[in-house]
C-alpha cells in the first residue's frame, strides 16, 4: 500500500491522497500508556435536547422497540470486572461480550475523550465522496447518528451542512459539544429517532451501524429522511492486509470481539429492507500515524477492551504496548475507509 500523503494531526480529519493512495492523522504526544479507567454504566437516552434551534424537527419518540431475542442492557458490569484473576468473566460481563448489541452500548457508555484522542478521524477524499454521492450543499439538512465525539459531523459542517447530531452515550455528547460547538444534539438511538417525519435531506452514520438492530433502525431513517434523500454508511476499517495490523489484531483479541466480520457488505441487508434503492460502496485507503501512547490508547478506546476485567484488559494493553516498542517512535497504522451510499425509495 502506497503511503504516500501522510501528514500529522492528532485524532483528526486525514488529508487527501488518491482513491488508492494512503492519507492519514496522527497523535499528540501524552505521559504514559493511556490506560484510562474506564466504567461501564447504566445506557440511558436523556430525551429530548434544551437547545431551541432543534425543536422545529423535534416530536416525542416512539416506545423502546425490540425484536424478540435483543433484550436491552439492564444495567453496568462493574460488578464482574472485579471477578478474581483466572475465574473468568462473571454472568454479567460473558452476557455482554456475548450479545454485540449490548457490547456497544455499554463499552460506548464512557471513556469518550479517550476514543476523541485516539480514533483516526475520516480523510478529504471520503468525506468529499460522500457529500457528493448524498447530495449535500450548503444548507442541506443532515442527521448523524450515533455521531459520538462528532469525527465525521464536523466535516459535514465544515462543508456547510445544516447539521443534527443523534448520540445515546451522555459521555459522547459532552465531548461532542467542545468538539463541534454550536451543532444541535440529541440524545436518542437510531431505533426510536425523536425527529419529524421527512425532515432531513440526508442521513450519515459512522462507525456505528454496525450496533443498530439494522431493520428497525433503516424504517425509522426512512421516515426522517425527504423523498429521494440520500443515506451514507461509513467505517474506517483496519487494513489486515498489512503485517502490523495483522499482528494487533491477533494481540488485542479484536478477532475474537469485533461485532461484524471485516469487510462485510453492508449493501444486501439495507436493500433486504425495501426501503432503499442499490448501494453503491466506494473505498478509500489511509494511514494513521500514531506515537506509541496513541497507538495503545486506540485498542484502550475499543468497547470490548472497555469493559474487561482489569486484569485481563491490562493483560492486552500491554502487549499492544510491547509491540509499540518494537515497532519504533512512529507506528503506521493502515486503514480502508469503506462507504455505502443509497437513496430513500
Amino acid at each position: 500500500m502506497s503511503r504516500a500523503g501522510v501528514t500529522p494531526g492528532w485524532g483528526g480529519r486525514p488529508t487527501t491522497g488518491g482513491r488508492t493512495t494512503g492519507v492519514g492523522g496522527a497523535s499528540a504526544p501524552s505521559s504514559g500508556y493511556g490506560f484510562a479507567a474506564l466504567t461501564p454504566r447504566r445506557y440511558l437516552t436523556d430525551g429530548l435536547p434544551d437547545d431551541p434551534t432543534a425543536s422545529p424537527t423535534l416530536r416525542r419518540p416512539p416506545a423502546a422497540r425490540h425484536r424478540p431475542g435483543r433484550r436491552p442492557y439492564d444495567g453496568d458490569v462493574s460488578d464482574d470486572r472485579a471477578t478474581a484473576p483466572g475465574d473468568g468473566p462473571g454472568p454479567e460481563l460473558a452476557r455482554v461480550l456475548g450479545d454485540k448489541s449490548l457490547l456497544g452500548r455499554s463499552g460506548f457508555s464512557t471513556g469518550s475523550a479517550l476514543y476523541e484522542r485516539a480514533r483516526p478521524g475520516y480523510s478529504d477524499e471520503a468525506v468529499d465522496h460522500l457529500v457528493d454521492r448524498l447530495a449535500i450543499v450548503p444548507g442541506s439538512r443532515v442527521l448523524d447518528i450515533a455521531a459520538g465525539t462528532g469525527k465525521l459531523t464536523r466535516e459535514l459542517v465544515a462543508r456547510g451542512a445544516s447539521a443534527v447530531a443523534s448520540e445515546p452515550s451522555a459521555s459522547m455528547r459532552e465531548v461532542f459539544a467542545t468538539a463541534v460547538p454550536g451543532t444541535p444534539q440529541v440524545g436518542a438511538t437510531a431505533e426510536a429517532l425523536p425527529l419529524a417525519d421527512r425532515s432531513f435531506d440526508a442521513v450519515t452514520v459512522a462507525q456505528a451501524f454496525h450496533w443498530f438492530d439494522a431493520p428497525v433502525a433503516l424504517t425509522e431513517i426512512a421516515r426522517v429522511l425527504r423523498p429521494g434523500g440520500g443515506l451514507g454508511l461509513v467505517w474506517n476499517e483496519r487494513d489486515e492486509a498489512d503485517p502490523v495490523v495483522a499482528e494487533l489484531t491477533r494481540i488485542s483479541k479484536w478477532d475474537v470481539h469485533q461485532p461484524y466480520p471485516v469487510g462485510k457488505d453492508f449493501g444486501p441487508l439495507i436493500e433486504a429492507s425495501g426501503r432503499f434503492g442499490p448501494v453503491e460502496r466506494t473505498q478509500f485507503r489511509f494511514v494513521q500515524e500514531l506515537d506509541r501512547v496513541a497507538f495503545v490508547e486506540q485498542v484502550a478506546s475499543r468497547s470490548y477492551i472497555a469493559i474487561l476485567p482489569e486484569d485481563r484488559r491490562q493483560e492486552i494493553l500491554g502487549g499492544v504496548a510491547d509491540l509499540a516498542d518494537r515497532l519504533g517512535p512512529q507506528i503506521g497504522l493502515s486503514y480502508i475507509a469503506d462507504l455505502f451510499c443509497t437513496t430513500v425509495r
